[in-house]
């Protein structure tokens, strides 16, 4: 029994061949597909990791602008901190020259006053306004030209005229 006549059996090869065909063409588009689809996926873990990356980087400079935040303040409490040191051992200093001995051939006073004077020459209105800041506001101009003239007797301190103003110089000992 025949079912199908010779020409109809080609007919049904030819549309099987090319049904194969297709399905081969079919095979290869999915395996492409597949291909880009795997690429896709890794361009997607790739962009979640520069997320994940850029999201880890803006926190970090957030931590470090705190952190330098934090450097200036304490750079501040620093420079504070030294200037308030520099401000005692000033004080010392002035502390010790009003306590020491006073030397042999001058007063208490006059000793304080010598070791409290800078080495710079200055004029007397200068050494007055240096002394009235330390503390001694009291002091007259009067008084502390009488002071210089009898440091200078004594060898402690030595004037020099420059024009119309008198400068004071303290001589070291």
């Amino acid at each position: 029994m025949k079912f199908m006549r010779d020409s109809e059996k080609e007919q049904l090869k030819l549309l099987v061949k090319a049904c194969m065909l297709e399905i081969s063409k079919l095979k290869m588009d999915l395996r492409k597909c597949r291909e880009n689809s795997e690429n896709s996926g890794r361009v997607r873990e790739l962009e979640e990791t520069l997320k994940l990356r850029e999201r880890k980087i803006a926190e970090l400079e957030g931590l470090m602008a705190e952190k330098d935040k934090i450097i200036q303040d304490l750079n501040a409490i620093i420079a504070e901190k030294e200037s308030r040191i520099s401000d005692l051992k000033r004080y010392r200093e002035y502390f010790n020259a009003l306590t020491q001995k006073p030397e042999r051939d001058l007063t208490s006073f006059q000793s304080q006053i010598y070791r409290l004077l800078p080495d710079e020459r200055s004029t007397a209105e200068e050494l007055l306004s240096f002394l009235n800041e330390i503390g001694f506001r009291d002091m007259k101009l009067d008084n502390m030209v009488q002071i210089l003239r009898n440091l200078e007797r004594k060898g402690y301190f030595r004037s020099v005229r420059e024009g119309e103003m008198v400068l004071w110089e303290k001589i070291e000992r």
